[in-house]
């Protein structure tokens, strides 16, 4: 059995996007797809699903990745040992994109990190990931409840819709939005965009859909769409940006309390609250 084929699979098993696992890998999907598939016919089982636009683990993938994540880390781990290198611990922190794009740039500034890890989820992965220790700190605004899984309300942030300047006169029926692929489900609201817009409540003129962040404020800063999202995330972008890509805060029919998004931090139950967890609340309450 072939140790990268195992390393491909774990990646793919842990991303549940054949797309975000071959950037992260840096091969191409079809030779991805395929070392999945030769793995899976040496296994002898199915070890991957369709869901929807993603994958999940079939029972015999999850009793696989359970066996072969450990012996695959320390068999990646043999390298440093050998040259006899101490390590320190290597912090691992989950969110999904709207914070890991944008937050950590700000969690450097208030915090010193030499070795850390960064991963995404979409809410109930983030979760999950949590409860099979590939994570040590998680930061979502929708908490999706697992057994052994603790939320902490750390703040909230304001959201808004912004686009370029050129959508200020334009109705709200008419503007066009971009939103998330991905949809959440098992949050206690009945939110189902990963947004946070409350579609139940407040219909909108979908014209766009993209998966990840930085493609949707693309579009805003072209002028090609509108976006719901954190004000401290336009913020930190209109730093960034030159004048004419600034993006502004249009009318919305969300009223300003209903607007305010909380944030948690999520964690295993059984971990004591560390020095660095509480950094990044202080962190995330800075934004606010």
């Amino acid at each position: 059995m072939d140790i990268n084929r195992v390393r491909y699979f774990c990646v793919v098993a842990n991303c549940g996007s054949l797309i975000k696992a071959s950037e992260i890998l840096r091969i191409s999907q079809p030779a991805l797809s395929k070392a999945v598939r030769v793995l899976e016919e040496e296994v002898g089982l199915p070890l991957l699903e369709r869901e929807g636009r993603g994958l999940r683990l079939t029972e015999a993938g999850k009793k696989f990745r359970a066996s072969a994540e450990p012996i695959l880390n320390e068999w990646l781990a043999i390298p440093s040992l050998l040259k006899g290198q101490a390590r320190e611990t290597i912090l691992r922190i989950g969110s999904f994109e709207v914070f890991t794009t944008y937050f950590v740039g700000h969690l450097l500034k208030q915090i010193t990190l030499p070795e850390f890890e960064l991963h995404e989820f979409t809410p109930g992965r983030l979760e999950d990931a949590i409860c099979d220790g590939l994570i040590d700190v998680g930061i979502t605004y929708h908490p999706i409840s697992r057994r052994n899984v603790n939320f902490t309300e750390v703040t909230k942030i304001r959201m808004g819709i912004f686009g370029n300047e050129a959508f200020l006169k334009i109705p709200f029926s008419e503007l066009p939005f971009v939103i998330p692929n991905d949809l959440v489900q098992g949050t206690p609201s009945k939110v189902m965009g990963l947004d946070g817009w409350p579609d139940h409540k407040f219909p909108r003129r979908t014209a766009f859909k993209v998966t990840m962040m930085e493609s949707a404020l693309e579009l805003c800063r072209r002028g090609k769409a509108v976006a719901y999202l954190p004000e401290f995330v336009v913020g930190l972008q209109n730093e960034e940006v030159k004048n004419k890509f600034e993006l502004k805060e249009l009318d919305c029919p969300i009223p300003k309390k209903d607007r305010l998004q909380s944030v948690f931090i999520v964690q295993e139950s059984s971990k004591d609250e560390t020095p660095f967890i509480r950094a990044v609340a202080r962190a995330l309450r800075s934004l606010a």
